[in-house]
């Protein structure tokens, strides 16, 4: 036994050293990262879009990965479980937010491929991180203007396929952009594997910053969907959609400033041209980096050529961080529409949204 003794403390102190070596290019090179929301909602009165039941709802819980394979290769990935997900039961959605590599050539030019998201104004690549922005939700006349009013989206949430992007400096001034190509968004094949006609989708977004305090920025997307008779045969012919937009931020001391306005154009074959446009605008308040009320308007008007089919939402709420990484979010949403809205039909309701947000 005494001969073995120097053998067995070797053989311990290798492992000791190589779990050590392995935590350190662990921690070197993968970084692991995510968020959660849980929501609670609840519609005052029985008319309206809410829930007048009252219900809670495990919103998401998502782990991000960020794996450094060398200096210049990064590869992205966020994984999601919404709504409690458990697929033997047929509940809840598990999803792949992004996958991506993307190799860095220099700080102004890097090239990403794989699923990502569709790069547009403020909210859309931040949206499922709920702890990076202050409502409970963001806003649906830009950005789910399709549960607003509209029939197509400005853009679609994702996209399969290449983009560069980079950073420099303009004067004194900070600024980045990214460019993407893409399937483009389809509803009879997955538009992450294959693309239902040759047309590719095209979008981007430039950001400057004049300040460290302020971000001015403009977006754009533009697509081609293909037109199928009622038998799901492709008729040859094509809907063009096309939409753009600009967004400022602007932080003062605790007082902040956000806004963002998109406009954009669909043009069927076999009918009218479709113009619409859709703003939101928000004012907040800082208290001591812990209360934060503020304030947004959203506004959509889903095709300029139809009287009575807008909508706007009214958010008022507060944001509170208990500790670092958690918020508590409480605020009254309150919805007015005209007759003709797809959506809600001119049935106006208030509902109260409440959230806690992790983010780790």
């Amino acid at each position: 036994m005494e001969r073995k003794m120097p053998f067995i403390l070797f053989l311990l102190t290798s492992l000791f050293c190589a779990a050590g070596l392995v935590h350190a290019q662990i921690g070197d090179r993968v970084l692991i990262n995510g968020y959660s929301s849980f929501e609670f909602e609840k519609q005052f009165g029985d008319e309206g879009e809410g829930d007048p039941r009252g219900s809670f709802d495990v919103d998401l819980f998502d782990i991000v990965l960020n794996v450094y394979a060398t200096n210049r290769l990064r590869v992205a990935a966020d994984l999601t479980w919404e709504h409690g997900t458990a697929t033997e039961d047929g509940r809840g959605n598990a999803a792949v937010e992004y996958a991506f590599g993307e190799y860095t050539v220099s700080e102004m030019l890097k090239i990403r491929s794989g699923k990502m998201f569709t790069h547009f104004g403020i909210y859309n690549e931040i949206h499922t991180a709920k702890p990076a922005f202050l409502t409970v939700k963001e806003p649906l006349s830009t950005n789910k203007n399709q549960k607003f009013g509209s029939e197509f989206r400005f853009y679609p949430r994702w996209l399969g396929g290449i983009a560069v992007l980079g950073g420099t400096q303009v004067g004194t001034m900070d600024m980045d952009y990214i460019l993407q190509v893409s399937n483009g968004d389809q509803e009879n094949t997955n538009p992450f594997e294959e693309d239902d006609n040759k047309h590719k989708a095209f979008g981007g977004r430039a950001r400057l910053y004049p300040t460290r305090r302020t971000e001015i920025g403009v977006s754009f997307y533009s697509d081609k969907f293909t037109e199928f008779d009622s038998t799901g045969e492709d008729v040859g012919k094509r809907t063009s959609l096309f939409s753009a937009g600009g967004h400022f931020i602007w932080r003062v001391g605790p007082l902040g400033l956000e806004g963002e306005y998109v406009a954009g154009q669909i043009r069927p074959s076999f009918a009218d041209n479709i113009t619409r446009w859709a703003m939101t605008g928000m004012i907040f308040y800082s208290i001591q980096d812990i209360v934060v009320p503020y304030f947004r308007l959203e506004h959509l008007n889903p095709n300029t050529k139809v009287a009575g089919d807008n909508a706007t939402m009214f958010v008022y709420g507060f944001n509170i961080q208990v500790d670092s990484g958690l918020f508590v979010k409480l605020e009254l949403n309150t919805v007015t529409s005209d007759e003709f809205n797809n959506q809600f039909s001119g049935n106006n309701y208030t509902e109260f949204k409440g959230a806690i947000a992790i983010g780790f």
